[in-house]
């Protein structure tokens, strides 16, 4: 007799084997599932602790407005100058990517033209009205007669004609006082 044949046979005459086959399998399901799922939370509790952070929603230049979610992410995978709040009418510093951690250098509350320096930064008024394309985060050098004042100067803002520049607190009187004279110029870097 063939084997399918047989098999249906002793399944007819002991309905209990077929029912005891389906729990058995039920139950090798059951187990797997519950492998799979404590093997998710040995995993999670690697990480350790969790913390709400904001997080950006979407991709920002230098002077936009703060748009942030907030989540939930392993502590251990932190930054320590997280944020976890922004104060009302915050604008991003830098250039901030879509789901990226916000921490306090992304961000400020300052107003005005030092608004996107970094700390440890001085912001100084340039006059140059033959400036295009010209937007802040843009990274240039500031020179005067033939020498380079600034060799690492970050736009801060624009207007009209005047660009402001932070440069570091060391350079700052040098570019200052070409700025004022008119001679100061903008190097701009690849």
């Amino acid at each position: 007799m063939h084997v399918a044949a047989r098999a249906r046979l002793v399944l007819a005459r002991r309905p209990w084997v077929y029912w005891a086959v389906v729990a058995t399998f039920a139950a090798l399901a059951f187990i797997a599932v519950q492998s799979g799922m404590a093997s998710i939370d040995a995993e999670r509790n690697q990480w350790g602790t969790t913390r709400q952070v904001l997080v950006a929603r979407q991709q920002h230049e230098p002077g936009d407005s703060l748009t942030a979610d907030i989540v939930e992410l392993p502590v251990a995978a932190l930054p320590a100058d997280t944020l976890v709040d922004a104060p009302a009418g915050s604008r991003i510093r830098q250039r901030v990517a879509a789901g990226e951690v916000l921490t306090a250098v992304d961000i400020t509350d300052v107003a005005g033209p030092a608004a996107l320096a970094e700390p440890g930064t001085v912001v100084v008024a340039l006059s140059d009205p033959l400036a295009r394309s010209v937007v802040a985060g843009l990274r240039v050098e500031v020179a005067a007669d033939g020498l380079v004042l600034a060799d690492s100067a970050t736009v801060t803002d624009v207007v009209d004609d005047v660009i402001f520049v932070a440069v570091s607190t060391r350079d700052a009187a040098a570019v200052a006082a070409a700025a004022q004279q008119g001679i100061a110029g903008l190097l701009y870097l690849p």
